[in-house]
This record gives structure tokens, sequence and C-alpha cells, in this order.
């Protein structure tokens, strides 16, 4: 069952990483560092408002999605969160006016002001997707993932081309793109609400599940991405984007792959503790747990592998030397974080124990702060670096702890070495090859170690592949 989602929702993460990649690759070229430092200071700001703001109202509408459509209300239950979603985003414009009028250069306080416009786009969309995906709505949640990923991309990088926006171009593109699919998605959720009106009575479910949830991903994206502005503090904006262009390489790379496991495993993990309990949700937990592994860990590892050479290529030269000494531990820091936002959050989220995990994600977010202080001013970006593995090993520990008292997830640990030594055997052989230099080396290295891995995982039977092949060909065989 969750091979056949992974392959559902593929579509929507490979848009995913060749938007990132390709933003990474043509930013750090059209942008200086300067100004890529203030893309990604307004991208941050941006980020841990809308999810402080509006994201509550987004989780609210995935998580009772379910429940809506098996009392058959589902039309009230969207015409609620449509209001909630417009009160949300006044409150997200709000914020975003004061850091606005906070800021003091004007390249940055251009960006943010561009990206104040998607407050009022991006909720409707997102909700939109949410309860697509809570649905089983496959090919519509990966249709639109599509088009917002890699339409914000090529409008947003001919914007930094074509016009002097500077760091809000792709902020630009974003908002553009956006306003186009709130229009569909908008009239889609007004028709299928038709019948359907605000229920009072489900604000304050819906706020006592979301709230806690918006608390703990902001304090996520402040321990993900919040050390910027300190960065910007002690060592300025060029180098914030030195940093940015590092990070952003290597997290999401590994951060899309994650999401693609957790598009398919969270709603897996739903339906199986809605339908058979503590049993039913083990074993679907088990399979999310490899899978995610069995996908995300050779990315980390294959970045840590080709860093320098991924730097040389897809990076400006402005920036490049120094994130290729970011990219391995960044990706290690994205596996880390992966764990937590889509495999030990999920007990959180279905034993609905949200307030919970915000509370613990707030240790390690200041945990950061103090680091990042300590750190910066003494060994400069790397201590960013460090910092941030650290407090994500840390957050994976809390939240695996606490999740024992509330659902039993299951930990794989079988499959997770046979994953481990796939990822051995294809460092090695990575290692064995010559060092060629830019992108003839990127291609032989990650050629040579896709293959390792691939045949390794089905020599050890990681997370069940060589198990899965098998019943593909025999269905196969069957059908012809």
């Amino acid at each position: 069952m969750i091979w056949r989602r992974l392959l559902g929702y593929f579509p929507a993460s490979l848009a995913g990483g060749l938007a990132s990649l390709g933003a990474v690759y043509a930013l750090t070229r059209l942008l200086s560092p300067a100004d890529y430092g203030f893309y990604a200071l307004a991208l941050t700001t941006m980020g841990i408002i809308y999810t402080l703001s509006v994201t509550w109202a987004e989780a609210a509408a995935y998580r009772f999605a379910g429940a809506a459509v098996s009392r058959e209300d589902l039309p009230s239950h969207i015409r609620t969160i449509l209001a909630l979603l417009a009160c949300s985003a006044a409150i997200g414009i709000a914020l975003m006016t004061g850091a606005i009028l906070i800021a003091t250069d004007p390249a940055l306080r251009l960006a943010l002001a561009v990206a104040m416009t998607t407050m009022a786009l991006t909720p409707l969309v997102n909700a939109a997707q949410e309860m697509s995906r809570a649905l089983d709505r496959v090919s519509r949640y990966t249709t639109l993932r599509m088009i917002q990923d890699l339409g914000a991309f090529t409008l947003g990088t001919f914007l930094a081309w074509q016009t002097g926006l500077g760091p809000a171009a792709p902020l630009a593109g974003l908002a553009s793109v956006l306003g186009l699919l709130a229009c569909i998605e908008g009239r889609r959720l007004w028709r299928e609400s038709r019948g359907g009106q605000f229920e009072r009575a489900r604000v304050r479910p819906y706020l006592a599940y979301g709230v806690p949830v918006a608390i703990a991903l902001a304090l996520n994206i402040a321990l993900d991405a919040g050390d910027r502005f300190l960065i910007a503090h002690f060592l300025g904006a060029e180098a914030v984007g030195v940093y940015a262009a590092g990070y952003g390489l290597a997290d999401k790379s590994v951060g899309l792959l994650c999401i693609w496991a957790g598009a398919a495993g969270g709603p897996m993990m739903m339906a199986a503790w809605e339908r058979e309990g503590v049993h039913g949700v083990r074993q679907a937990s088990a399979h999310a747990a490899s899978t995610l592994m069995l996908i995300a860990a050779p990315a980390a590892a294959g970045l840590a592998l080709v860093a320098q050479p991924l730097s040389e290529v897809m990076i400006g030269e402005a920036m490049r030397a120094q994130a290729a000494t970011i990219i391995p531990w960044i990706a290690l820091s994205g596996l880390i974080n992966g764990f937590v936002l889509h495999y030990v959050s999920e007990a959180f989220q279905l034993s609905k124990r949200t307030a919970l995990r915000a509370g613990l994600m707030v240790i390690p977010a200041l945990a950061n702060i103090a680091l990042n202080i300590i750190l910066l001013p003494r060994i400069g970006l790397m201590g960013a670096v460090y910092s941030t593995v650290a407090c994500y090993a840390l957050a994976l520990v809390l939240l695996a702890l606490a999740s024992r008292r509330l659902i039993p997830l299951a930990w794989p640990w079988t499959d997770f070495l046979r994953v481990a030594g796939s990822c051995a055997a294809m460092a090695i052989t990575v290692r064995l090859l010559p060092s060629l230099g830019g992108l003839p080396e990127l291609l032989l290295k990650a050629a040579a170690g896709a293959i390792t891995y691939g045949l390794a995982t089905l020599v050890f039977d990681a997370a069940g592949a060589r198990s899965a092949l098998q019943q593909f060909v025999a269905r196969r065989a069957r059908s012809v």
C-alpha cells in the first residue's frame, strides 16, 4: 500500500526537488551574496509568521476532513475552515506589516512587502492541498504541488534575471502563481461546500488541535532557519547568503524526500489508528519509518559524498567554497529533522497531544539560540551548522521518548541497519572513484553511488525492497 502511495506522490516530490535545486543554481548566480541573504531572511520571516498565524487552520483542515466525510458534513467543515483562514490571514498580514516597519535595509523591506502578498493567497491553496491529501485525492494534490513549485521557480527566476527586484523577485514569482491557484481552488472549495455553513462549535476543537501544531512547527522553523538572524547580526548579510545557499541545497534535497515519504506514510498511519488503534498504527508506523529511512538516508549520505563537485556545479562562484563545507552536516540534520517532522510528530497528532509537542520543541529551539550566540563569534558559520545538528538530535530524542507514552511507534532497527549497510557500500564505491572535478565527477559519483545503493538494498532486502520488487514482478507476470 505504501509503495502505491509513494508512486502517486512521486511527481510532486520530483517537481519540488527540481524547483528547489534549480532555485539555488539560478539565484546564487543572479543575486549577490547579500541579496541572496536578504531573500533568505524574508523567506524565514514569512515562514515563521505564516506558521504562527495560519498553519493551525490548515492542520485542522487536514486532521478533521476524514471525520467530516464520515459524518457527511464536509461542506460545513470547509466553510468553517475558510472563515478561520480569512481571520488568520489578516493576523499574518498585520504581523508582516510590523516586520516591514522594523526592517532597515530597503532591499529587505521590498522582499518582505512582496512576501506579505502571499499571506492572502497561500492559506487557500495550502488548505485545499491538505484536504486533498487527507481525502486521498492524490492526483489533485500532486498536480497542484507541481504547478506551484515549478511555476514559482520559473517565474521567479525570470523576474530575477529581467527585473531589478533583487531579493523580492523569487517571492513575486511565488505570489503570482499562488494568485492563479487561489482562484482555481477557491472556486472548487466554495462549490464543494455548497449547503454548508460556518459552525462555531467546531472552532474550539480546531483551535485546540491546530494551535499547538502551529507553535511546534514555528519552533521547528526557528530551529531550522532562525539562526540566520543571528548570523546576520554577528557576520552580516553576505554570510547569510552563503549559509542559505549551502543549507538550501542540502536541506531541501533531503527534506523533499522526507516530505514525499511522509505524504504517503502519514495518511496511512492516521487511517490505521482510526480503524485498528494501537496495533494497527504500530504496524503502519514500521512501514513508514523503514520507508523514510530507505529514501532519505542515501540522499543524506550521497550529498555528503559529493559535496565538493555538487557545490561547484550548483552554487555561484562567490558562495560555493564555504557552502561546500556546510553541505555534509546539513544533510545529516535534514535526515534527523525528517524523522522529527514526518515520523515521531505523528504520535502527537494522532493522539491529539499537539500541545505537548509544542512544549517540548521549546527546549531545542532555545538551545539552538544559546549555542549560536556562543559559537558564531568564535568559529563563524560552522557554529550555526554544529548547533543545528545537535539541536535536531536533541529534538528527536525528546519527542521519541515522550511519544512512547502516547502511541508506541515502531522503530524497525533491523531495517535501519540494512539501510545503513547499503549506504556504507555506496560510500565505499564513491570513495574509490577519481576526483575529476565539476559536472563529470558529480555525474560519475552520483550514478555509481545510486547503482551500488540500489543493488545493496536488494541484496540486504532493506525496508522490504527486494520483497516489494518480487511482488511487483509477480503482479506484472500475472497481468500479461
